[in-house]
């Protein structure tokens, strides 16, 4: 009951939604049931005169039924445009905030690596260009994740697989990463086989999804430790492993966690940043690749995230 009267809150829900009163689905809902009371009395009041009784019931049953579908339709309609205006523009916050980040960061190293009052050695040189080049990768995966997402919702998405080293897209990714795990006091191992078949996928996406996986155990680790990066072959596949030793995921957002824009609000309390699409992208784009994606998670230990790959 508790939660019925809950949900009448039209102030409330005015106020998760950013519109007016007489905009609000909850008060268009109780608008609609006013006006089904209404019409249904008048509709009585006036076939008394003129009807029997039994279809005098049947007509204002089905009255009340029509009214009751188009107001459900025209509530409900208008609550996903509603939510739909409010995810986008969280969305825009949140890819305003996630560009402006390694942005910033690239700037600040280049206006120190053009300043006159700062004597540089190759040593600095070479991890400052380092720096610019994980900042500018970041980007990139940042605008190759929107694009792929508006393939997805058009149903254009279109893959271009070929046969390549796992091994090797590792081991790039590795290089960028590894300066930034090292700022998070983190060391940052690979576990892999000396020969591993190539896989058949689309090298560029798979590149990007291996990248986010590093980038988010790194992120979401807390404390001084280690993420692995591991491969294993197994039948008719080759399986990639990032195991953390992070925050951990919760048993009621493990459900969720491949939904597109999900972000746990325990996760934020440890990390603002993220455009909650990164694993639903992953999941679509390893699915339509012939693999499987999947993790383990204990909360306040750490997660293992996995995807196999079909061998060439």
């Amino acid at each position: 009951m508790r939660r019925f009267f809950n949900s009448l809150n039209l102030y409330k829900d005015c106020r998760k939604y950013n519109v007016k009163i007489w905009q609000c689905p909850q008060f268009l809902f109780l608008l609609m049931g006013l006006i089904i009371i209404c019409s249904t009395a008048i509709t009585n009041t006036v076939a008394q005169e003129y009807l029997e009784p039994h279809f005098i019931a049947l007509i204002v049953l089905g009255e009340a039924l029509v009214l009751f579908i188009i107001n459900y339709i025209l509530v409900s309609s208008f609550e996903r445009i509603v939510q739909s205006i409010k995810t986008k523009s969280e969305f825009i916050s949140i890819i305003s905030h996630r560009l402006r980040t390694p942005l910033s960061a690239i700037k600040w190293q280049l206006d120190l690596l053009l300043s006159k009052k700062v004597e540089w050695n190759q040593e600095e040189i070479n991890r400052s260009f380092l720096e610019v080049q994980n900042q500018n990768e970041k980007m990139i995966n940042i605008i190759n994740s929107l694009l792929d997402l508006n393939l997805i919702e058009d149903d254009n998405l279109i893959l271009y697989p070929s046969s390549f080293s796992l091994r090797k897209v590792i081991d790039e990714i590795v290089k960028l990463q590894s300066s930034v795990a090292a700022k998070e006091n983190l060391s940052l191992v690979v576990d892999m086989p000396e020969e591993t078949p190539n896989v058949f996928a689309d090298r560029i996406k798979i590149k990007n999804i291996v990248y986010h996986f590093i980038d988010n155990a790194i992120r979401y680790s807390t404390r001084k430790g280690k993420v692995t990066v591991s491969l294993e072959v197994i039948p008719k596949a080759v399986r990639c492993l990032v195991t953390d030793e992070g925050v951990g995921i919760s048993q009621k957002d493990a459900k969720n966690i491949f939904n597109k824009f999900f972000r746990s609000k325990e996760i934020l309390y440890y990390q603002t940043e993220g455009t909650g699409i990164g694993l639903y992208l992953a999941k679509v784009i390893i699915e339509k690749s012939g693999g499987k994606i999947g993790f383990s998670s204990v909360e306040g230990r750490g997660s293992i995230f996995w995807f196999t790959l079909p061998i060439a």
